[in-house]
């Protein structure tokens, strides 16, 4: 693929993946997963883990080829542990399942954009910040609480 059409990709989709066999014969272009995406997956993964790898494979996929079954899981995986990578960040661990949706009405609130639009890495990203925000909130309030009683009591 040459260079300009993956800086038109770039500019369109945030980051792009480049993903190679192990033999090197085959390069696929991808992006990361917006959340929905992933929710999807991991509906998918329960009912049947090798039809939900193929579908996140061929949702992120930005070539519509064919490549064979084989390529497809191991991309896919490869897309799966990008987005675990993603999802570590320093404020607290990643939040279980059900806490996906208060996640998102957190970035929700604080960005004023839909979290369910973005690719996971910026999710987690804005996440974190969103969890500091509110952190940094709650010890400005309790510093309010702790000076008003201060001067009240004082006297």
């Amino acid at each position: 693929m040459p260079n300009e059409t993956i800086e038109k990709l770039k500019e369109k989709y945030g980051s792009v993946l480049k993903l190679t066999s192990e033999d090197q014969l085959t390069n696929v272009y991808c992006r990361k997963p917006s959340f929905t995406t992933f929710l999807n997956y991991q509906d998918k993964y329960k009912d049947n883990p090798h039809e939900a790898i193929l579908f996140l494979f061929q949702e992120c996929v930005l070539d519509k080829e064919i490549y064979d079954d084989e390529f497809m899981l191991s991309a896919g995986n490869s897309i799966v542990s990008m987005i675990k990578k993603d999802s570590e960040f320093a404020i607290d661990f990643t939040p279980q399942k059900d806490e996906f949706k208060k996640s998102a009405a957190l970035i929700r609130y604080a960005f004023k954009i839909d979290p369910y639009q973005l690719a996971m890495d910026e999710f987690y990203k804005l996440l974190e910040e969103a969890l500091w925000l509110q952190k940094h909130k709650e010890t400005r309030l309790e510093n309010t609480f702790i000076t008003a009683f201060a001067k009240t009591f004082s006297n």
